[in-house]
């Protein structure tokens, strides 16, 4: 099933946009990031990964001019694991809009990690 959830990022503390679920993988497949802010701004946008796995960033202080946006569409597609947490930040205190769009599978029982065994 398909989801979207949204941040409104006001302040530079990263937000958390949404955690995978036990149990559930994601294909993240869309991003959105509007600035809505008179001035420019940065944004950060990543997947907060469990240890000991390096967290993975989209975006890292990325600038968005004023009434400008970012999207990242379907041809791009982002497996993500149970516990992986979409994370976002922006670079100074404004009005960025952050939207990401994925669909919610039942994880494999049996995960192949391809590393020969």
């Amino acid at each position: 099933m398909l989801y979207t959830k949204n941040k409104n990022l006001t302040d530079t503390s990263t937000q958390t946009i949404v955690t995978i679920p036990n149990g559930y993988v994601a294909h993240w497949n869309m991003a959105f990031i509007a600035n809505l802010h008179n001035s420019t701004n940065s944004i950060t946008l990543f997947v907060d990964k469990p240890s000991p796995t390096p967290d993975v960033y989209i975006y890292n202080g990325t600038n968005i001019s004023s009434k400008e946006n970012l999207l990242i569409d379907g041809n791009a597609i982002f497996v993500l694991q149970p516990g992986d947490i979409i994370k976002a930040s922006s670079g100074s205190a404004g009005n960025v809009e952050v939207v990401v769009t994925f669909d919610l599978l039942e994880a494999p029982v049996v995960f192949n990690n391809f590393n020969g065994s």
